[in-house]
């Protein structure tokens, strides 16, 4: 009875690692744009996810591969939708530019220092 406990516990603290690891990686890409809220969820939906593959009956060491495979999956699937559910919506009438959805500058634009801007720093 005390292995099955020991056995079971290390088994969720390795499918919640795995379910980490998609947030700690987004979260170091984004700078910490991650969402401290989705980290509890992420968590849930990979045991979820890892336990879904036992219950279906995978418990070969196929299976155990594959849970945590599936816990790493899906909190990765879960963030991808919410990034792409929380993207800003683009404004009507704007052109598309690839440069992230900014508008377009006007033809007279230079982004270079003027005459003026020169001088005064000389």
């Amino acid at each position: 009875m005390l292995f099955n406990l020991i056995f079971g516990s290390l088994f969720v603290a390795g499918w919640l690692t795995c379910a980490y690891l998609p947030w700690l990686t987004l979260s170091i890409a984004t700078r910490g744009n991650a969402g401290l809220s989705m980290l509890p969820l992420c968590l849930f939906t990979g045991v979820v996810a890892a336990v879904a593959v036992a219950v279906l009956g995978l418990d070969t060491g196929t299976g155990l591969v594959l849970s945590f495979l599936s816990a790493a999956i899906a909190s990765a699937l879960l963030l991808a939708v919410r990034r792409y559910a929380t993207m800003p919506a683009r404004a009507p009438g704007l052109p598309v530019t690839p440069d992230s959805g900014l508008p377009p500058q006007p033809p007279d634009f230079d982004p270079r220092p003027s005459d003026l801007s020169t001088r005064i720093s000389r």
